[in-house]
């Protein structure tokens, strides 16, 4: 047994080496989702606290009798803590009395009139601070609101938890199975139970799986018994979505008897890798050992499953995707796709009403200025090509044979099969895109921040329900890496060091400008100034792909189905006032709670909030 276990080990290594950067991409995922390894989570949130606290051992404050810089420790701070943050009031009720008296304010001056009051109700508190007034009114109660919205959040994070982080297990499990035998993954894999429309049953199976092994937790004696005895049934529901909630839970209980030996054997083997994780807090995990332990417990499913239909055990019939671990032959590929290969034959339709600076523009930055008759024709011809090379991938033996999957295609979902992400996005496309994502970046910040400081914080510049710069980065990579759509690692190169530079010098504008700061990574790992960080990058490259090669098609297709004649002017409007609001930001910024710091340049008194100084210290 031990030389299989080197065996076995072996194959992982392979499977990891043809698809290494896909595969931690997708165990990073996971790390962020908090799907899985749930280790490298605390090792990586550990690091980052370390680095924190022995920067912040120390802090600048401002002396409130002399008003000069002075440098005190933590311990320090704490201990007239009541004194300094009086000083802090003080600083803001002079910033506030600034902004609305008229004599100190040439631009803004404003205590009367109709603007002022609409002026008032916008720069007086945050956006949803607002939101948060108005539903007290309409329920009659302030604290009924407070129970509405946290309510409507715990139904969120149970929709996340249930269809999301738990099913994500899984259909990385699919997408690990599939590189043991293929050399090409599709980026759609990510959605595979959605593609299969088995994504509620399958939520299911994992959500009670969960519950299972929480019970189970509750004692030392129970739980490695379930854990493994259970081991094997996100592999199963990826092999076959079809299978019901107790046959699953069933099934790998009866393939693990006998194999829960090897598998803490396996499990001891790699103890190495996770000392290492723990030594390098959580790099070595990202970079390495989760993917290498994912591709490990795969080939150990697939031994598993092979010794399970010799034995004939109960159920193994159920495990029916035969072109997952063999590759099909030649003849029954051409069999299947002949109708792929006689198309592709044939020549490549091309997009002749493009011309001069639109083509160039089309061909280098995929962006038209609208959707004709000519340009869908191009993109639905565009969309049939990305789809017959896909095929023609299968149709060679590089990738797993949809058509011989054991789900007949009818059922599947045929909009997710290829995802066309070579495509050309109109203006219109693009400015709801913008909207979208910076609405999107204000209510993910939203409820990121309530989860952890247990209140509604306008993060931003800006006043209104949008970050913009979750807009912009997402216009930037989609418009500026077109060029390098076609090599997805190229773009994961490019997406990082693009939105790194995009974060740097947006954050130094801010700073010089207004001398305040809108976030701050001083302490994380690899950070340049605190406006940039190796771990924030490495989302932006992951977020980058997902968007580019998913969601922005996704989203693409819905925009085209709207109602153009309605589409533009609703966004000429929001345009309006997103341009408004960006004006009155830069003469009055958002300087409330959720800015991360705030500093004096020159003679200019320092503006932060009590909030703020909590959060940071």
């Amino acid at each position: 047994m031990e030389y299989g276990i080197r065996m076995l080990k072996r194959d992982a290594r392979g499977s990891l080496k043809r698809h290494y950067l896909f595969f931690v991409v997708a165990c990073l995922l996971a790390v962020f989702m908090e799907a899985e390894f749930i280790t490298s989570d605390y090792l990586l949130n550990m690091r980052s606290t370390f680095f924190n606290m022995f920067e912040n051992s120390h802090i600048e404050v401002i002396d409130p009798e002399t008003g000069e810089k002075v440098i005190k420790g933590v311990k320090a701070l704490d201990e007239d803590a009541d004194v300094f943050r009086n000083n802090v009031s003080k600083q803001l009720e002079d910033v506030n009395e600034k902004i609305k008296n008229p004599e100190s304010s040439k631009v803004f001056g404003r205590s009367k009139g109709v603007l002022n009051q609409i002026i008032d109700y916008v720069a007086g508190d945050t956006f949803f601070s607002h939101v948060y007034s108005t539903v007290s009114s309409i329920v009659g109660d302030p604290r009924a609101a407070n129970i509405a919205i946290v309510a409507a959040l715990t139904l969120v994070s149970f929709t996340y938890w249930l269809f999301v982080r738990n099913l994500f297990v899984a259909a990385m499990r699919r997408i690990f199975l599939e590189g043991r035998i293929y050399k090409k993954i599709p980026v759609s894999r990510y959605l595979f139970f959605i593609r299969m429309k088995r994504w509620r049953r399958s939520a299911i199976t994992m959500g009670l799986l969960w519950i299972i092994e929480v019970l189970a937790s509750l004692t030392l004696v129970l739980y490695p018994i379930v854990r493994f005895g259970f081991f094997l049934v996100p592999y199963i529901i990826a092999e076959n979505p079809d299978i019901k909630t107790k046959d699953a839970l069933g099934l790998s209980w009866r393939m693990m008897r006998g194999n829960k030996w090897t598998l803490f054997k396996i499990i001891l083997s790699i103890l190495g890798w996770n000392i290492l994780n723990a030594v390098t807090l959580g790099v070595a995990g990202v970079l390495y050992t989760n993917p290498y332990k994912i591709c490990i417990y795969s080939e150990f499913y697939a031994r598993v499953r092979e010794a399970a239909k010799a034995n004939e055990i109960e159920g193994v019939e159920q495990l029916n995707d035969v072109h997952l671990f063999v590759k099909a032959d030649s003849n029954s590929l051409t069999d299947a796709y002949q109708d792929v290969l006689d198309e592709l034959a044939q020549g490549k339709y091309s997009l002749d009403g493009l011309k001069g600076r639109n083509k160039f523009i089309a061909d280098h930055f995929g962006v038209v200025l609208w959707n004709t008759k000519d340009e869908m024709e191009y993109e639905a011809n565009e969309e049939r090509h990305v789809k017959l090379m896909a095929y023609k991938r299968e149709a060679e033996g590089e990738s797993y044979p949809t058509r011989l999957s054991p789900i007949p295609e009818q059922r599947k979902l045929k909009s997710l099969a290829h995802i066309h992400y070579m495509r050309h996005y109109s203006l219109p496309s693009l400015a709801a895109m913008f909207f979208i994502f910076a609405a999107f970046g204000w209510v993910w910040e939203l409820f990121f921040y309530y989860v952890q400081q247990g209140k509604f914080i306008n993060r931003g510049f800006l006043h209104g329900p949008w970050l913009p710069i979750y807009g912009v980065g997402g216009l930037i990579v989609l418009i500026f890496l077109f060029i390098f759509r076609r090599k997805p690692v190229l773009h994961l190169i490019a997406t990082v060091v693009l939105c790194g530079v995009v974060e740097y010098v947006g954050g130094w504008a801010l700073e010089t400008l207004f001398h305040q700061k809108w976030w701050d990574y001083s302490g994380y790992f690899l950070n340049i100034n605190g406006r940039v960080c190796a771990e924030g990058l490495f989302v932006f490259g992951v977020a980058g792909m997902a968007f580019i090669y998913v969601l922005a098609p996704l989203l693409d297709n819905l925009i085209r189905k709207a109602n153009q004649k309605m589409l533009v002017p609703v966004e000429a409007v929001l345009l309006v006032i997103f341009i408004a609001d960006l004006i009155y930001s830069c003469f009055v910024p958002n300087s409330g709670d959720g800015i991360t710091g705030n500093f004096d340049k020159g003679d200019d008194p320092p503006a932060v909030t009590s909030e703020t100084l909590e959060y940071d210290r």
